[in-house]
């Protein structure tokens, strides 16, 4: 991956990826063992494979590309990295303090900041690569003799130091001096350009706004200079500074403090104080960060001592010697505190304590009953350790392959040279992915056992000529072809893999909290029978509650736990209890046991708001009846012995990394024969935009053929009783799996666009009904969340779904009368930050007498945050009346409003 182009040479770091044992203390050695009662990783894995890719030269449109292959077209529930700051054309928010990245996306009209916010809560992204890009250079003027404020007014004049160095984005300009400087201090900035910049007292960051901690340095205050754009007329060059004035009033008779050094550049704590209430508004909370080098390596963690030398250019004023300041106090640029109060758990150091702690052997130990501990440098954080696999000889073909026929020897050798990718290829980067799961994979097939975190660069395409990638086609073959072999061992598609090689293949934010939660577990975790029972703990290193009760089973996700007796197991979290928990049939220990699913970010597909707000429904036979705020579950009967049966097309419906299903039914009965009744079968469907369908059934006969993929549920046992059901999408009986190269198509999943959802009941006698209540999409999060458990509501107004609309005004009502308006900006956005959880919320966009709502619906439950409840002003979205017998009436996107649109209900 090339970072910053000569600074990767000069360093020479290499770093790649591997199989390695990540993970929990010791009072989980004996995880798994046949008389344990926590199995060591989620039924029915053996494997673990997650992915931790930098962000480095990943564009925005090919970040959204890569993830629709991984995630939509494989199903994946793959994860990316992203910085808060960096240039225009990178995965960024930001390209300056508080100054979003509006550069265009490469995707439609949307620029990248909205982009990646999307992805973001997709699931697609869920780690910082570094808070900052760091690829401008750093500027250090050592000022000797140090200059004494011993006037009211102090001037330092400054040969040009920039000359020679390619343009410079930067604009923070610190000064450090011996004791604290005066509190009516103002600055006056003066480039050789004869741009001119006055700070005043207030302007000026100290204290801990810029420094946590003094130290050995001083003093250290810091000014942002404003930028070009911002109405300012001739705003001050930070690269060009060529005099500074330093005026004091109270220094008119001399003050103690003195101006030792000047330092420019483009990151500091106060850049991350300017930028992290936007991520906090937008419930951006990554559970890690991965350090990413760059110019002057300043935002990563590592340890004192350890530092790296860089010359680039022949210029005095140019740091050389970069160290890691995240973690030091005394710094200008610690912010891991910062970090921690946004909800980071762990890092990866740049320069860590311990080798260990970066990359852990190749050919490390295998661990069959637990997982090794993870370690802690820093303080309230874990280190994350990715590992590296034995290296492959790039700088050649005929090395590579020499060097492949020993370690990927039981890869026939056409497919070993389908690997190569280039001289410059190496490990690390994006077209090498195909190398790294083709050794994985090698390892699993010959009986090890693989606990990795991959780390590549998904986005670069370094060392190779002859692909260059697309929208359409976003990754080279060879990776195409090793991420569907990896996604079958994933789901067992064509039934191939078997229980002792399927890989968990969890997002890198889920398998951290796995870990860590993993190691606190046994201790408080109890089991009467097929009754668990857990009591949150405190975490001995990042000092938080396990599990988060404000979020749901996030924390627990993943973790299988041995029960007699599935069907009646139950369970409960600090005395609540949650339904949000799969079933399993024995493992290869002969014991079953049920797994916990995280439920903190779910997608109503059936919830509380009527149908017939958010789709157009036809009862194609028997009697529908809509879900209302006094009975919040649809009910379907039969009015005639036979059938009923019911098509709801959602407006729009998008489900995005989906692991599981969640639901509950129940039957009733108004005959005298309930064993006809809970006779009948049940049948759920749900039809993808890509053609693809996904069933539930009841009490499917074994090996009865199925044209779509499908999950078997137990009969119905007893009326007027709800019953809960959380399904497992990696154990969905599959139809026929196409596997040919040239026409792979995995099977259904429900991942993408719903189209239809159909729920029907056959073989009912006259009077039997059927009820669905909270049915949903769940996905594995790993983010965090505000305190409050507050979330985000944000979406677009645009006149057709690409040209924006600015300055229009937004609505948010709930049901007890609260409004919220705001807005859009000028890409045509809102944001209605720190939303309750649960709500029922109408958003109505204004335009004239009409008032225009989210293609989702006219009312919306929020149970996750929504970033993508878009508008279209100038579309009539004609719902048209459906068939006879439909429920319903014919609706528009648009629709008059003469009153408040929170006394429209």
């Amino acid at each position: 991956m090339k970072k910053a182009g000569a600074y990767l040479l000069a360093l020479r770091v290499i770093v790649a990826v591997g199989c390695c044992a990540l993970g929990s203390a010791s009072a989980l050695a004996d995880a798994g063992k046949p008389d344990a009662p926590v199995r060591l990783l989620p039924y029915p894995f053996s494997h673990i494979v997650s992915f931790a890719a930098d962000t480095d030269a990943l564009r925005p449109w090919h970040g959204a590309a890569i993830h629709r292959f991984f995630n939509e077209e494989l199903g994946l529930t793959i994860s990316d990295s992203l910085w808060p700051q960096g240039s225009e054309g990178s995965s960024s928010f930001f390209v300056g303090p508080g100054q979003f990245n509006r550069s265009p996306s490469g995707i439609g009209s949307e620029p990248t900041f909205a982009l990646l916010l999307r992805e973001w809560h997709r699931g697609n992204i869920d780690h910082f690569h570094s808070w900052h890009e760091d690829g401008p250079l750093a500027l250090r003027t050592e000022i000797q003799p140090p200059l004494e404020l011993s006037a009211a007014r102090s001037r330092l004049d400054m040969a040009a130091s920039s000359i020679g160095l390619p343009p410079q984005p930067s604009r923070n300009v610190r000064f450090y001096f011996s004791a604290a400087p005066p509190a009516d201090l103002s600055i006056m900035l003066h480039d050789s350009k004869g741009g001119l910049t006055i700070f005043g007292p207030g302007d000026i960051a100290r204290g801990q706004d810029i420094q946590f901690e003094v130290g050995s340095l001083g003093w250290i205050v810091e000014v942002i200079v404003p930028r070009r754009s911002n109405g300012v007329a001739r705003p001050v060059d930070a690269m060009s500074i060529d005099r500074i004035e330093f005026i004091a009033p109270s220094c008119a008779a001399g003050c103690s403090a003195s101006l030792t050094r000047v330092e420019r550049d483009h990151f500091s704590r106060q850049t991350v104080l300017s930028e992290i209430p936007w991520l906090a508004a937008w419930n951006i909370r990554p559970a890690i960060l991965t350090s990413h080098g760059g110019n002057t390596l300043i935002q990563d963690f590592g340890v004192p001592g350890k530092f790296a030398k860089f010359v680039a250019f022949d210029n005095p004023a140019l740091v050389d010697t970069h160290e890691a300041l995240a973690d030091q106090k005394q710094s200008h640029a610690y912010h891991s505190d910062l970090l921690r109060k946004l909800g980071v758990l762990a890092v990866w150091s740049y320069f860590a304590a311990d080798a260990k702690d970066i990359f852990a052997a190749p050919d490390g130990p295998e661990v069959q009953h637990g997982l090794l501990p993870l370690s802690s440098t820093y303080q309230q954080l874990y280190e994350l350790p990715r590992a590296s696999p034995p290296p492959l000889d790039t700088s050649s073909q005929d090395k590579f392959d020499a060097s492949a026929r020993v370690l990927l020897a039981d890869i026939p050798e056409a497919e070993r040279k389908e690997l190569y990718c280039g001289p410059s290829c190496n490990l690390s980067q994006g077209n090498a992915l195909a190398m790294l799961i083709a050794s994985h994979l090698q390892s699993i097939n010959r009986g090890k056992k693989v606990k990795g975190l991959i780390y590549t660069h998904f986005g670069s395409e370094e060392g190779t000529a002859v692909f260059r990638s697309s929208l359409e086609q976003p990754v080279t073959p060879a990776v195409a072809k090793w991420m569907r072999r990896f996604a079958n061992y994933v789901y067992d598609f064509d039934g191939s893999i078997g229980v002792d090689r399927r890989i968990w293949s969890p997002p890198a934010n889920t398998w951290v909290r796995y870990q860590v939660m993993h190691s606190g577990i046994a201790s408080h975790i109890a089991v009467d029978g097929s009754a668990i029972s857990i009591t949150p703990w405190t975490d001995p290193v990042t000092q938080t509650t396990w599990p988060d009760m404000r979020a749901g089973t996030r924390d627990l996700h993943g973790l299988t736990v041995y029960v007699p007796d599935p069907e009646h197991a139950s369970v409960k979290i600090g005395g609540k209890e949650t339904q949000s928990f799969t079933r399993n049939p024995p493992d290869e220990t002969g014991k079953t046991s049920i797994t916990l699913v995280d439920d903190h970010a779910p997608t109503p597909i059936i919830g509380q708001v009527a149908l017939k707000d958010r789709a157009s429904i036809e009862a194609i036979s028997g009697q529908f009846t809509d879900a209302s705020a006094s009975d919040p579950y649809i009910s379907l009967g039969t009015e005639t012995s036979g059938d009923a049966s019911v098509v709801i097309k959602p407006w729009r419906l998008e489900l995005w990394n989906t692991s599981h299903l969640q639901l509950a039914v129940r039957k009733r009965c108004s005959g005298n024969d309930a064993e006809s009744c809970l006779g009948s079968r049940l049948k759920i469907e749900l039809l993808m935009e890509d053609g693809g369908t996904v069933s539930i059934r009841e009490d499917q006969p074994a090996g009865e053929h199925v044209s779509s993929s499908a999950w078997s549920v137990p009969r119905l046992k007893k009326l007027d009783t709800w019953v809960s059901h959380t399904l497992d999408v990696a154990q969905l009986i599959w139809p026929k799996f196409i596997d040919e190269s040239d026409d792979w198509r995995r099977p259904p999943l429900p991942v993408g666009k719903v189209k239809e959802v159909r729920v029907s009941l056959t073989n009912a006698p006259a009077g039997t009904t059927l009820d669905v209540q909270n049915f949903k999409a769940l996905r594995p999060s790993g983010n965090g969340q505000a305190a409050d458990g507050t979330k985000l509501i944000a979406g677009r107004v645009t006149l057709d779904g690409s040209m924006p609309v600015p300055g229009a005004q937004v609505r948010a009502a709930t049901g007890s009368g609260h409004i919220v308006s705001t807005a859009t900006d000028q890409d045509g956005y809102y944001f209605f930050p720190g939303q309750p959880n649960g709500q029922i919320v109408s958003i109505r966009a204004q335009l004239g007498s009409r008032q225009c709502f989210p293609s989702q619906g006219r009312r919306i439950e929020i149970g996750k945050d929504e970033a993508e409840l878009d508008i279209e002003l100038g579309q009539s979205l004609q719902l048209a009346r459906p068939a006879s017998g439909a429920v319903g009436l014919a609706e528009q996107a648009c629709e008059a409003a003469p009153g408040l649109v929170a006394q429209e209900r």
